[in-house]
């Protein structure tokens, strides 16, 4: 009996792999609010993601998350953001756009120091007050292109509020080129 499982096992097709990665890149962000616009900021970031299955629809929705390093450090309220992201892929020869939400804690807002206002520090404050440590965007990167077993893109975008409060405080993040090794 053991050596009939063994022998099936042996002529069995290889089981696919769940598809999962590691990716590296730079990006610059900014937050617009009602008061006032914030300092742009450049980011490195380091993610991975892992897709949900080996067929069907699974094969295509990814999950994942990552760190980001925001530069000049100095100039932030804390450096690093940390975010989660689940996105949906497909494939059409080597062009492989994605799309999906990403949710976020991130105290890296650059407040726009340089307002020459008299009481200017009130209008700060107030739109610091609208500016929580917490995010959620709309993901998409339509220009990715898939070589083997890296995936290079640029020019994704990333849009959504800021808070608590949600509404007041928008983040627009603009994805400059990344870089992905498959595993």
């Amino acid at each position: 009996m053991g050596t009939l499982l063994f022998a099936s096992a042996a002529v069995a097709e290889p089981e696919q792999s769940v598809a999962q990665g590691i990716s590296v890149g730079v990006s610059n962000f900014r937050y617009f609010g009602l008061l006032r616009p914030f300092e742009q900021a450049t980011t490195m970031e380091a993610a991975y993601q892992r897709a949900l299955g080996t067929q069907g629809l699974g094969q295509n929705l990814f999950v994942g998350g990552g760190l980001r390093f925001a530069m000049p450090a100095e100039k932030t309220n804390f450096p690093l953001e940390v975010f989660a992201r689940g996105e949906i892929r497909t494939r059409l020869s080597f062009w492989e756009p994605a799309a999906g939400l990403e949710l976020g804690f991130s105290r890296v807002a650059l407040p726009w120091r340089s307002l020459r206002i008299p009481f200017a520090n009130e209008i700060l404050e107030a739109e610091d007050g609208r500016n929580g440590p917490l995010y959620f965007a709309i993901h998409a990167a339509p220009l990715r292109f898939h070589f083997g077993r890296f995936v290079v893109g640029t020019l994704e975008v990333q849009w959504g509020p800021s808070g608590p409060p949600f509404g007041t405080v928008q983040r627009l993040h603009l994805g400059l080129a990344r870089v992905e090794m498959q595993l």
